[in-house]
C-alpha cells in the first residue's frame, strides 16, 4: 500500500493518538506512578524460579513491572508480592502487599536493553485484591 508523504503524516498521527486512547480507557482501575521492589513465582510449579522485578506504576487492578528476565508469558498465573519501605507518617515499620496475578502483556522494552541485557516490561492483572501485611 502507498501512502503519500502528507497524507500519511495527516492520516497515521490521529489514528496513533486514537488508539492509545483507547487502550488508556481500556483499563478499569487508574494506575499510579510507584516504584516497589516486587518477588514473583509461577503458582504450580514447585520449587519454582522466585522472578524480581521494580514496579513502573500501581493500581488496584493492576500493575506494570520491569524485570531482568523475559521467561514470563501471557496468561501464566504468579504469587507476587511487592515490599513498601517504611514511610514516616503512612507504613511507619514498612510492610508488603501480596495477590495472586495474570500475566496479560509481556515485551522487551528497547530503552532499558542497554542497562540489562535481558529487560521486560510485563503487565499483570490482580486476580484478587492485594493484601497489606505489617
Amino acid at each position: 500500500m502507498f501512502f503519500a508523504p502528507n497524507t500519511y503524516t495527516f492520516y497515521y498521527e490521529p489514528l496513533c493518538k486514537e488508539a492509545e486512547r483507547m487502550d488508556e480507557d481500556r483499563r478499569r482501575h487508574e494506575r499510579f506512578p510507584l516504584k516497589l521492589s516486587i518477588f514473583c513465582q509461577r503458582v504450580g510449579h514447585s520449587g519454582g524460579k522466585l522472578y524480581t522485578g521494580r514496579t513502573i506504576n500501581v493500581g488496584p487492578g493492576g500493575i506494570l513491572v520491569e524485570m531482568k528476565s523475559n521467561e514470563l508469558r501471557e496468561g501464566e498465573l504468579l504469587c507476587v508480592e511487592m515490599t513498601v519501605p517504611p514511610t514516616e507518617g503512612l507504613l511507619e515499620f514498612g510492610g508488603s502487599f501480596s495477590s495472586y496475578a495474570r500475566v496479560v502483556r509481556n515485551k522487551i522494552d528497547k530503552n532499558l536493553v542497554a542497562e540489562a541485557p535481558f529487560a521486560e516490561v510485563v503487565a499483570l492483572e490482580f486476580c484478587d485484591s492485594p493484601k497489606l501485611r505489617v
